[in-house]
């Protein structure tokens, strides 16, 4: 008799393994369905801070720069140019230098650090 409870045991704590992956599954497919967009695209982000990050965003044919922090969401630059950029892949053990990177140095171009000439 104990080893049919055992047994009945085991195979429940299995089903309901097997159930709650499966549901899982279900709704990650409904959630990816239901969050995509046709007109909004993060292009890139950046993250420069423990919950600080910047996103190139592209709406229709516009690409914004966003902030986004515990503090809120602010609207930084609308940015020029086509920055739909293919997927790299990095080397292990080396930085790749992303063309979002010169973006941001390019707006920030006239902030010097303390102690250079201007």
């Amino acid at each position: 008799m104990g080893d049919l409870t055992l047994f009945r045991g085991v195979l429940t704590v299995l089903i309901v393994l097997l159930l709650a992956y499966w549901c899982s599954r279900v709704l990650a497919r409904q959630w990816v369905k239901t969050s995509g967009s046709a007109n909004l695209h993060v292009v890139e982000q950046l993250q420069i801070g423990q919950n600080q990050r910047i996103l190139l965003l592209k709406i229709g044919e516009s690409n914004y720069l966003i902030g986004v922090s515990q503090a809120g969401i602010q609207f930084l630059a609308e940015v020029k140019g086509d920055f739909e950029t293919e997927a790299v892949e990095p080397v292990q053990g080396t930085a790749v230098q992303l063309p979002f990177r010169e973006i941001l140095d390019r707006l920030g171009g006239g902030q010097k650090k303390k102690g250079e000439d201007q």
